[in-house]
């Protein structure tokens, strides 16, 4: 893929989304303190050990993105069973519980074999099917059928569960049924998983590696019910598995304990285009504009908006990639041929306007300016509301978190014009 010549093939290239296939390998650009290779190291060193990892960060610091890198990487497809899938494929995140996790990776397993070209045993299949069929009947996933095989009906049956447009997301009478059903028989799906990892090693002779990205995009309260209340059920699946966690649960008071049942928790950084002091930081600025300038032509832009829209982007991959977006369209409904400072300075405004309608309450305000004049939330870490403020202004990317050799934070530069 070429960088863009016209303001048209810009605004494609600019997707927000995560980078995946040619993509990735064209605009990919990384990053210092990047944790991917120690995660990739942890999960390459023994494939058959269960290590379980929490990766966090930022949303739209390009954490999908990194699991896509590392799902495309040649050493792990070769030692793995790849199971990716994201929260927001196929669970619902304003109603989500470890129950639903489970079972969607229970089927997501069974799915991803059938694709590699994996027979399941008959003996193994007949398990499943007895445990399923009935369960698949109550919550409408999977009939009866004399014509197919039962591996075929329960290959159709967890399509239906977990697809497109898949009941476990899509129907909430299919979670309840299935949650009410199978509240009393965690350990039955734990073997389930026992004996799919078992069979993909004898088989196939790979690991299992489950990637389920997406798991910070639901709210503070539903992470800690995950990763607080049954972080111990979600470590017992026989595989190893990458969790993307919310920012915010690594300041509750809770995290600690979380951190237990874990190998390892990885922050993926924000780039820093200034320094604590609110210098320029050239080399965060230089890593900026090759994420640019690998997805369009540097003249198709005038430096001083590049660098305007840099430094109001905070670091942050997405929100980048989104100002460059809203200034190519802006461009060309201008009839320009590039992007001005001007087209810069209306899309940072349109941010703005996000932020003021979502920052209402002088406590937030209050808040904000300490971590503009201290660059630190020690002070403000604190039991009560005001602890419940702190998480949702890092929630919604008010506060950022920076990193040298040392960490530090701030107040999103598009949120500081307000203060």
């Amino acid at each position: 893929m070429r960088p863009a010549t016209t303001l048209e093939e810009a605004y494609l290239a600019f997707d927000p989304g995560p980078l995946r296939g040619p993509a990735l390998k064209a605009y990919y650009v990384d990053r210092p303190h990047n944790p991917s290779a120690e995660m990739r190291q942890i999960l390459l060193t023994a494939p058959d050990e269960p290590h379980k990892l929490l990766f966090t960060g930022h949303r739209g610091s390009g954490k999908s993105t990194e699991l896509n890198l590392l799902a495309e990487d040649a050493e792990i497809q070769q030692a793995f069973l790849l199971v990716p899938f994201g929260l927001e494929e196929i669970l619902d995140p304003l109603d989500l519980h470890f129950l639903d996790i489970l079972v969607a990776m229970e089927a997501k397993i069974y799915l991803a074999g059938r694709e590699a070209g994996l027979s399941w045993p008959e003996e193994l299949v007949r398990i499943l099917a007895d445990f399923w069929v009935p369960q698949g009947r109550k919550a409408g996933f999977l009939q009866e059928d004399e014509t197919t095989s039962l591996s075929e009906r329960l290959t159709g049956g967890f399509r239906h569960l977990v697809g497109p447009y898949g009941r476990l997301r899509l129907e909430p009478l299919t979670r309840q049924i299935l949650r009410e059903n199978l509240a009393g028989r965690v350990s039955e799906l734990i073997t389930h998983l026992l004996w799919l990892v078992g069979t993909v090693r004898s088989s196939l002779n790979r690991g299992v590696l489950i990637i389920i990205d997406d798991l910070d995009k639901p709210d503070l309260a539903t992470a800690r019910a995950l990763f607080y209340e049954r972080g111990t059920t979600l470590t017992q699946p026989p595989c190893k598995i990458v969790y993307t966690v919310p920012i915010a649960l690594f300041y509750t008071g809770e995290f600690r304990t979380i951190t237990r049942y874990f190998t390892a928790r990885f922050v993926h950084p924000n780039i820093n285009v200034q320094t604590r002091g609110g210098k320029p930081y050239p080399p965060g600025i230089k890593t900026m504009h090759q994420v640019v300038y690998r997805r369009m032509n540097q003249e198709l832009i005038a430096p001083d908006a590049l660098d305007y829209l840099v430094r109001m982007s905070g670091g942050m991959m997405r929100e980048l990639t989104t100002l460059m977006r809203t200034s190519c369209n802006k461009a060309r409904v201008a009839g320009k041929w590039r992007i001005s400072l001007q087209e810069a300075k209306e899309a940072v405004d349109e941010v703005q306007r996000d932020y003021e309608r979502i920052l209402h309450r002088k406590e937030h305000y209050v808040l904000l300016r300490q971590v503009a004049r201290e660059k630190r939330i020690r002070d403000v870490h604190t039991e009560g509301d005001e602890t419940n403020i702190l998480m949702e202004l890092l929630h919604n990317l008010s506060i950022l978190e920076y990193r040298n050799e040392e960490s530090w934070w701030d107040v999103h530069p598009i949120v500081a014009r307000l203060l």
